[in-house]
């Protein structure tokens, strides 16, 4: 299927979804027609390409360094959970299953399961449920105060493309989550928020009987979340490596993503009965579970021009993927 073609399905698919239902749609609805539905979305239709002829740059594809590491964690999570029988290590989100090779290079006796966005959860796990941006990739409702209230941004037709269009908010979960803000200071502040990420850690809660959770993602804690710098959210569009906020340029043909609110999922993690264990950015982790593997490489590699140094600057430097990725631990059991 061309680029051209999927373009044209994206948006008869949407057209239909929002005549369906009364003129207009959600803007969750809206990104789950253009990135998972099974022929015109992009990650589910194939479009989605990851490296310097795609749209971005990921962890795992910078280097396979990445996988050697979590695959030290996920064998310390095991003999922290004293070697239990049937222990497994579940991806979320896994496009493709890059990252499962490279972990599986370094640890080959892992049970490494793939869990796409729409499979059910394994019941009764005893092991590691991972996620390497997988939150960020969920639809988002969008969310704007107007007239001293929160209304919600939904999706309508307009000529040939779709345009914004306020009305009440669709869901009392929504209202429930901005209930704390200041909201008569916010006049015209817009942002989204991640229902589906709640309904998968209520999920993760269920279906982890004991073991750990593991997400790897960019994001911030609540309050820098709501900070008066962003007054336009954190939803991006990223086509070709160029970043945009057009969201309905492109339908089916480049990623939509909102930045992940840390303190949301800890709450409603801690709900479901997942306790918080670490928090803190991709730099500091990766150079907590491989120092020494870090320090190999730099001697093996010294006065040498070297990918695997290349990576190791690449992962966890500041300005880098080091201080935009954050981490988040949780312990169930």
């Amino acid at each position: 299927m061309t680029a051209e073609r999927l373009n044209i399905q994206a948006l008869c698919e949407t057209r239909k979804k929002i005549r369906a239902n009364g003129g207009r749609i959600t803007f969750a609805d809206f990104m789950e027609v253009v990135l998972y539905h099974p022929e015109a979305g992009y990650y589910t239709g194939g479009r989605a390409v990851i490296g310097p002829q795609g749209d971005y740059f990921t962890s795992p594809g910078a280097s396979p360094l990445f996988g050697r590491l979590l695959a030290r964690q996920f064998l310390r999570f095991r003999e922290e959970l004293g070697h239990p029988p049937g222990f497994a290590v579940v991806e979320l989100g896994p496009h493709r299953g890059q990252l499962r090779r490279d972990v599986l290079a370094e640890a080959p006796d892992l049970d490494y399961r793939l869990v796409e966005v729409g499979d059910a959860l394994p019941s009764g796990l005893v092991g590691c449920v991972f996620s390497n941006e997988f939150w960020d990739a969920l639809p988002v409702h969008r969310v704007k105060v107007a007239g001293g209230h929160w209304q919600e941004i939904y999706v309508r037709e307009e000529g040939e493309g779709f345009a914004d269009a306020l009305g009440p908010l669709s869901d009392p979960r929504l209202e429930e989550y901005l209930s704390d803000l200041p909201v008569a200071w916010m006049e015209g502040y817009e942002t989204t928020v991640n229902l589906q990420a709640q309904e998968w850690m209520g999920r993760l809660g269920l279906s982890l009987e004991r073991g750990f959770v593991l997400n790897i993602d960019y994001g911030f804690e609540r309050a820098e979340y709501f900070s008066p710098q962003r007054p336009k959210g954190t939803l991006r569009c990223y086509h070709r490596h160029t970043l945009n906020d057009e969201y309905y340029a492109r339908p089916g043909e480049q990623d939509l993503t909102a930045h992940v609110d840390f303190t949301s999922l800890i709450d409603t993690g801690r709900k479901a009965g997942l306790e918080p264990v670490l928090f803190t950015d991709q730099g500091r982790y990766l150079v907590g579970i491989g120092l020494e593997l870090f320090r190999e490489i730099s001697e093996r590699t010294a006065g040498q021009l070297s990918r695997e140094r290349q990576a190791i600057h690449q992962l966890i430097h500041p300005s880098l993927m080091g201080n935009a990725f954050k981490v988040l631990i949780q312990k169930e059991g």
